[in-house]
């Protein structure tokens, strides 16, 4: 049975595709409720219904099947509708940020187990990194396209903030949830709709030190 570079096991047959699948789901479903820690071939195998052997048939270690998790997941959250061409910068703003809010979202559970382990794992924080880049990149271009409505002295750099103010607000409460850096709790809504507000009043707003 050939192997992938991360050390997945590829399987051949409907049968063994279909297993793999099942393994993949009991997975995911561990790691987002119990995190990396709470994750255990063992229960793996009980809830896909397949041998201990079977798991480590298709995976070569358990970190081999958390990466592979975890790139299941990025391909999800960057396999998104291309959004259309707004007609100015205000709805490039809600567009975006919306449209990164609602999968990190969707991920939530998923995301905070990879966060967490990220930082002694490689083979998630570059990954990780790498799709974080993309996305910002993306959001970069799109709102530069209203570069005469942003009154920033450096658009670049404020689009750039912009998309980084937006990602680490919402990654922090992934991680930690509403309430760990202030006592006033804030659905994900609302916040992510003071966030679109933030990156507007940064963005276009005539204010003195946008025009130092």
């Amino acid at each position: 049975m050939p192997s992938s570079p991360s050390g997945v096991r590829l399987p051949q047959q409907r049968r063994s595709r279909e297993s793999l699948e099942r393994l993949m789901q009991a997975g995911e479903a561990l790691l987002a409720r119990d995190g990396y820690d709470g994750l255990t071939v063992a229960e793996v195998s009980r809830r896909a219904k397949v041998s201990v052997g079977s798991v480590y048939g298709r995976f070569e270690s358990k970190d081999a099947l958390v990466h592979a998790i975890h790139l299941r997941m990025l391909t999800r959250m960057n396999d998104q509708p291309t959004l259309d061409d707004e007609p100015d910068l205000e709805a490039t703003v809600r567009a975006g940020v919306g449209a990164l809010a609602t999968v990190m979202h969707r991920e939530r559970a998923l995301l905070r187990a990879f966060m967490l382990r990220g930082p002694v794992d490689p083979k998630i924080a570059e990954p990780g990194s790498r799709a974080s880049r993309a996305a910002a990149e993306a959001f970069r271009q799109r709102v530069l396209r209203h570069r005469d409505e942003i009154s920033h002295r450096d658009p670049e750099v404020a689009a750039d903030v912009a998309f980084r103010t937006v990602y680490d607000v919402l990654a922090r409460q992934v991680m930690y949830g509403p309430t760990f850096e202030s006592a006033r709790a804030i659905s994900w809504d609302e916040l992510v709709e003071e966030l679109i507000e933030v990156c507007l009043a940064y963005l276009g707003a005539d204010r003195e030190f946008s025009r130092e």
